[in-house]
């Protein structure tokens, strides 16, 4: 009587910890309201078309915001050098007539800045110029960059996110 009544009690903690490992599995695979939001980089059912330029001359600069915006969806169609590296603050300028889709990269980079000035001939939403505060504001300083393989392994993890997301 007494290996019958452990045996039913064994099968009640196995069928419990089951039952628990099961809606575990169940509410990981759930889709959460905020998985179902668009991405940042969406706007009017489209990607917003970004360009990213590097004001202060630090290495990779302009290519870590973009890689940034790339994961959030933002379709960044150049990313380089500004003409002088004596930028100060960083500003997303509105290349539109609305100046929503710049608000969007700018909270996606941390930018405080926006500015609208429409220019159409570009073929771009948006143009950010990443200034010295960008770099302030990510706890690096305008010297060289010496976290090369940091840097190298933060693409990899990301390309592979890209390869296999989810």
């Amino acid at each position: 009587m007494r290996d019958r009544i452990r045996g039913i009690v064994v099968a009640l903690l196995f069928a419990i910890v089951g039952a628990f490992l099961a809606s575990l599995w169940l509410e990981i695979r759930r889709e959460t309201p905020a998985a179902q939001l668009p991405p940042a980089g969406l706007w009017e059912g489209r990607s917003i078309r970004v360009e990213v330029l590097n004001g202060v001359g630090v290495r990779d600069l302009a290519l870590r915001a973009t890689d940034r915006l790339r994961d959030q969806k933002f379709d960044v169609v150049y990313y380089g050098n500004a003409a002088d590296f004596e930028r100060d603050s960083s500003v997303a300028i509105a290349r539109l007539d609305k100046v929503e889709p710049a608000r969007r990269v700018a909270d996606a980079l941390g930018l405080r800045h926006v500015v609208h000035e429409p220019d159409r001939n570009l073929y771009l939403d948006v143009t950010v110029i990443l200034g010295s505060d960008w770099l302030e504001a990510r706890g690096e300083t305008g010297k060289a960059d010496a976290r090369g393989l940091s840097l190298w392994w933060g693409r990899v993890k990301r390309a592979a996110r890209r390869l296999w997301p989810g």
